[in-house]
């Protein structure tokens, strides 16, 4: 028998960091780039599709067996 205890109260979500880094790093990028406040939102939401794409297709993990 396998004793293992699963802490999950405070394990990150790995997706949610990915998304939360994406849109953070695009709107820097973006603004730093164009210097404008629009730029900060159109930086932001490319950064979320990005991380969006990144999860769903290149991130995929399989399903544990146990």
């Amino acid at each position: 028998m396998e004793n293992q205890i699963e802490n999950s109260a405070c394990a990150p979500n790995p997706k949610g960091l990915i998304v939360l880094i994406g849109v953070i790093f695009g709107a820097l990028i973006s603004f730093t780039a164009n210097e404008t406040f629009l730029s900060i939102i159109g930086g932001a939401v490319v950064g979320l599709v990005i991380a969006v794409f990144f999860n769903s297709y290149l991130y995929a993990q399989k399903p544990h067996d146990r």
